[in-house]
């Protein structure tokens, strides 16, 4: 019996083309003897929230369902442009039992016992670290605009005298809750979720995990 995959294929404008991709992992397919069940194909900047794409969701979906065991790609940029996100993706994505081929390394993020290969651990940790640059430049960025808006007397932050539930506090972060209840530190949440120290020590206690 072949083994079911899908094949992922990405653009960031509409006047490009993904033709290509697909073409090329059609044939990847054929030599691999796979069986292409799903072809998820999306038009849209690399560089934007899993959650805003189309094609990522799709994705997670029919992983979710059992459509697939592997994920055919061009290479790692056509799942994302952001590091926190692709990493995310890889996660879900192994938290599933879904290895991903990537055309250009010739290579799978899970060996045959579905375990994450050694290449994958060289490739994560690189993005671990282009993803701790990426939050530094972040978080510079945010910090300026907020002193600039205390200058202007604009008030940052929640509103004054609001409060919120802890259970609709630890709702809005149920990855992190996963994550950590997966056994990864508070430091490997914030890369992983691409969220704050502070907002994974506070779930980490609201939960009491």
């Amino acid at each position: 019996m072949k083994t079911p995959v899908a094949i992922f294929g990405r653009v960031s404008l509409d006047s490009m083309d993904f033709q290509r991709q697909i073409s090329d992992l059609k044939k990847v397919a054929d030599k691999l003897d796979y069986e292409v069940v799903s072809i998820i194909t999306e038009k849209i900047s690399g560089a934007k929230s899993n959650k805003e794409r189309l094609g990522v969701q799709q994705l997670l979906e029919e992983a979710r369902q059992g459509k697939f065991k592997k994920i055919l790609c061009t290479e790692i940029s056509r799942l994302g442009r952001s590091n926190t996100q692709t990493l995310c993706l890889l996660d879900e994505l192994h938290q599933l039992g879904i290895s991903i081929y990537f055309q250009d390394l010739n290579s799978e993020t899970l060996n045959e016992k579905g375990e994450v290969s050694f290449q994958t651990e060289i490739l994560t940790n690189l993005l671990s670290l282009f993803a701790k640059n990426e939050r530094q430049t972040l978080i510079s960025r945010i910090r300026s605009g907020m002193q600039q808006a205390k200058a202007n007397n604009i008030h940052c932050g929640r509103p004054k005298n609001s409060s919120e539930k802890n259970d609709q506090f630890l709702s809005k972060y149920q990855k992190v809750v996963f994550g950590l209840k997966r056994g990864y530190s508070v430091r490997e949440c914030v890369k992983l979720y691409d969220v704050s120290l502070g907002t994974v020590a506070k779930v980490k206690k609201v939960g009491n995990l």
